[in-house]
């Protein structure tokens, strides 16, 4: 019989650790009502128990729990609201925070769920232990190898790449996290400690509460074989388990013991691989450090609700509780999303529909509040393109969310403003051109007025010029005409904003002045190519500087090559 075939991984450089809050609901709710203490607690939503404390569990009560069920078999069971999320939030906000002084490399799987990649922690120690113990006695004992917490399947065998002393210098790791987090928060939380992210997650589960537990490379197999069902296997959903279900595949046992290229036939070649080395505690995802999340929405469950009032008013507790949590992660929503589930005997059906948000429902900057009111009316919108309400309709299930989301502000250092800038800076000072329409250069002078006395007044440089153009929203500039007397950059300003259309910038002297300190003509943006005018003689031209001499006798161009695609071309482009 054919066998499952893979490479044999020599090394095992990583340390994961799995971090999972003790009913967190539960424990967060008990630290508010400390009355309660030692007695059956569960956090209710709705009509269903969504956890409770440990001891509540002795009495066989499960998370999503009837109400009625779980009364029944503890009737002295002490229930709480929590459909607000608010304070659970918080408290995994400081959690976060904790967390984040050992190490920025956490993935955060839920409000109490996060991997921690401690690897280069544990490599610092080593290094600074070995160096130390270079100074101490031979026989003083190096608790190194001393392993905090329970092993799965403690073995005197040792893995060549050392991997047992790292873990177990990441199982003193853990147990200071969960130390903190104690006395800190006064939270509890049990933790598993292994080289990759699927072992961590298995081995955590092993010994709870206010426990953590350890397991080698070596014991994966023996891990995974003692689950049972293919359902706990993590990643392995309904649908999943329904699938190999239907292919006699029950166990994880079963799993293993079927040849790779049968079980590709049955369920296909990636799902096959990945399920044969989770079978055998082979994961080599890396540890993603979280960011923001993509949306941000809450849902409302009940029996039925067939008026359109109903609705409404869900909705609009929906929405304000919504825009509490949009203000509180400081980002500008891009659209909505509104989801139903209608009710259905065979099987419940959810629909969504989705639309960007118009800009003037969002929050202004210095506000930032929400039109309640607004925000309703679109919500209701949607509503009615997913509901036929001429038609009875009977919904358990309504939501509201916001999606995609963009920074609220934008600071002088941020890449908008950056970009803007430069914009603007393209926009009139066309350097790029192989053609050399302009020879200035940023940060020199470009002299409006030729008496110094006067210099500090009428003398804008290319620095300035940008920075006074980088409020107009980075628009592309198509004219401008600069006096030779008296200009300021509001008078620039005034000429430019009018006109925001062409993007290149055309020096031509036009004209010719009494006064040699005035010999510089206007400035102008245009399609027409330099020329010199016809006023001017050569007594005027000499007085030029050289390199304005040759730049204004040489022929020019009609036409220029077109400019290579860059990021500023797109950024004028979806201004």
């Amino acid at each position: 019989m054919d066998t499952y075939e893979y490479d044999i991984i020599i090394r095992h450089p990583r340390c994961i650790i799995h971090l999972d809050v003790d009913c967190f609901y539960a424990q967060v709710e008990m630290l508010q009502h400390p009355e309660f203490e030692g007695k059956p607690f569960g956090v209710q939503q709705k009509n269903m128990v969504v956890t409770s404390n440990y001891i509540a569990r002795e009495y066989g009560i499960k998370k999503w729990m009837s109400v009625q069920e779980a009364l029944r078999l503890c009737p002295d069971l002490v229930l709480v609201n929590g459909e607000d999320l608010t304070i659970y939030r918080q408290y995994s906000a400081k959690i976060m925070d904790i967390l984040h002084q050992f190490t920025p490399l956490i993935e955060r799987l839920g409000l109490d769920d996060n991997f921690l990649d401690v690897t280069s922690i544990v490599q610092k120690y080593i290094s600074s232990n070995s160096e130390s113990n270079e100074n101490i006695n031979d026989s003083t004992e190096d608790d190194s190898n001393e392993i905090v917490g329970n092993v799965f399947e403690i073995t005197d065998e040792q893995c060549p790449c050392g991997c047992h002393l790292r873990l177990a210098i990441a199982s003193r790791i853990a147990s200071e996290i969960r130390s903190r987090i104690q006395k800190e928060l006064n939270i509890t939380c049990s933790a598993g400690i292994a080289h990759n992210k699927l072992l961590a997650k298995l081995s955590g589960s092993l010994y709870k509460p206010n426990q953590q537990t350890l397991v080698y490379p070596c014991s994966a197999s023996k891990l995974l074989s003692s689950l049972g069902s293919v359902s706990k296997i993590p990643g392995v959903g309904q649908k999943t388990k329904e699938l190999l279900i239907s292919k006699n595949i029950e166990t994880v046992e079963d799993l293993r013991k079927i040849p790779l290229h049968d079980l590709e036939l049955k369920i296909g070649k990636d799902l096959a691989r990945k399920l044969k080395d989770n079978a055998e505690g082979i994961d080599e995802t890396a540890v993603k450090p979280s960011t923001k999340k993509q949306s941000i929405g809450l849902e409302d469950g009940f029996k039925s609700v067939s008026l359109v009032g109903e609705v409404e008013s869900r909705l609009s507790a929906l929405l304000r509780r919504l825009t509490e949590l949009a203000t509180e992660d400081g980002r500008i929503p891009i659209a909505m999303r509104i989801t139903v589930r209608k009710h259905d005997f065979n099987k419940p059906k959810r629909e969504t529909r989705q639309c960007a948000l118009p800009k003037h429902l969002l929050p202004s900057t210095k506000s930032g509040v929400y039109d309640h009111a607004k925000m309703l009316t679109l919500a209701m919108k949607l509503f009615h393109r997913a509901v036929d309400i001429s038609k009875p309709f009977h919904l358990t299930l309504l939501g509201v969310a916001f999606t995609k989301f963009e920074e609220r502000s934008y600071g002088r250092s941020s890449i908008t403003s950056f970009l803007r800038k430069q914009v603007a800076v393209q926009s009139i000072l066309d350097i790029s051109s192989e053609e050399g329409i302009c020879d200035i250069s940023l940060g020199s002078p470009m002299s409006i007025n030729q008496d110094s006395n006067d210099s500090s007044e009428h003398s804008l440089s290319a620095t300035s010029l940008a920075n006074s153009l980088s409020g107009i929203n980075g628009s592309p500039i198509s004219k401008l005409t600069i006096g030779s007397n008296q200009c300021t950059e509001d008078d620039l300003l005034s000429e430019v904003e009018p006109q925001l259309k062409k993007t290149k910038l055309e020096v031509w002297l036009n004209g010719r002045r009494e006064t040699p300190s005035n010999e510089m003509a206007s400035l102008r943006l245009g399609p027409s190519p330099m020329q010199i005018s016809p006023k001017m003689d050569n007594t005027v031209l000499k007085t030029l500087p050289i390199d304005l001499q040759r730049e204004v006798s040489r022929p020019w161009p009609t036409t220029s090559k077109p400019k290579p695609n860059n990021i500023l071309k797109y950024f004028i482009a979806n201004k």
